[in-house]
């Protein structure tokens, strides 16, 4: 997938500068705003990166993002006494492909000397359970040269040892129009994975060359927005309304995520437990129509009860839709809690 990438020439903003020039260069522009350093951060912070990367020799190629998430990002089930829980238990490393890109860089020239140059905005959020991310940027140029530049982040979750996994996620779709310029459409969508509490762009689930396709199998949820962005939903992958959300042939493994509408206040959300997300699903709620993987414009204050299928494991949970602003670029807030 080829990307609309932004420039910028700005030296004195970078992270850090090569002294000697190498065939590639990459850093972060380093300001107060942007994420260039390790550090710690709240769970699923919203954060930016701007990789600025020279192709001093020759042209630049590619440009790939992974993580590396230390626990892996499944929320871990305590053991009682806490004190007799064994660290070796806990989930593996899981390390995922967020970005892996063709780009098309601009040429520049610098002290009379032809460069490619380009910047990549890296808009992500931080990790919702406890532990550690490792962020690993890489450009490549098309003799194969290339560099790289790593920070990492340390989330710690105070309510890790609850008995399920909750968490706020702000969720930003773009209106989904018939005619949008390329750059546009590629954030158009925002897929989800409600066990983890983990948010993709579309660029981190679909490119060209199926390199980011693994990533498919984690969705749970997509967040889309109407033309006009008035209106807001959840659709599950298995859903085949063309109108609502088309997706890929080649997405071949689509997650059938049961939805329910519930009559559960935001005040009674607050109080839920997880035996109540299974009956929230199972007895008092009614399911969407007349598409089931659809939920339709959703409201501030709404609840509904959901049901995730990894293998043979069913999860239940609930997701409270705590605000929503609609307009050109809507924004909507929403709880989640879900058996771990």
């Amino acid at each position: 997938m080829r990307f609309r990438l932004l420039l910028l020439c700005l030296p004195v903003l970078l992270a850090s500068c090569s002294k000697t020039a190498r065939p590639v260069q990459l850093d972060f522009v380093g300001i107060s705003t942007l994420t260039s350093s390790n550090k710690t951060v709240q769970p699923n912070d919203t954060l930016t990166t701007r990789a600025y990367a020279v192709g001093n020799d020759n042209m630049l190629k590619r440009l790939t993002i992974k993580v590396t998430y230390d626990p892996g990002l499944k929320p871990i089930t305590y053991p009682v006494p806490l004190s007799s829980f064994d660290p070796k238990n806990a989930p593996a490393k899981q390390e995922i492909t967020y970005l892996d890109s063709l780009i098309t860089p601009q040429v520049g020239n610098t002290n009379g000397h032809s460069i490619s140059e380009t910047l990549f905005v890296n808009q992500f959020s931080a990790r919702a359970t406890s532990g550690t991310e490792l962020w690993q940027y890489t450009a490549t140029d098309v003799a194969g040269a290339s560099a790289t530049r790593a920070y990492r982040l340390t989330v710690r979750k105070a309510d890790s040892a609850a008995l399920f996994h909750s968490y706020t996620m702000v969720l930003r779709p773009v209106p989904r129009r018939a005619v949008v310029a390329k750059g546009v459409r590629d954030r158009s969508r925002v897929f989800l994975n409600l066990q983890y509490g983990l948010r993709f762009p579309k660029y981190a689930v679909l490119n060209q060359e199926r390199s980011v396709a693994a990533n498919q199998d984690l969705v749970d949820l997509i967040c889309v927005s109407g033309g006009t962005g008035t209106t807001v939903g959840l659709v599950a992958p298995a859903n085949t309304a063309d109108t609502v959300c088309t997706l890929p042939v080649a997405w071949t493994t689509r997650r059938a995520t049961g939805l329910r509408l519930t009559t559960i206040s935001s005040d009674q959300f607050s109080k839920t437990v997880a035996a109540d997300f299974t009956t929230s699903y199972t007895t008092n709620s009614t399911a969407y129509s007349p598409n089931p993987f659809y939920t339709g414009a959703l409201s501030k204050g709404q609840v509904l009860a959901f049901k995730i299928t990894e293998g043979t494991t069913e999860r239940y949970g609930l997701l409270l839709v705590s605000d929503l602003v609609p307009g050109s670029a809507p924004v909507m807030t929403c709880s989640v809690r879900v058996q771990k």
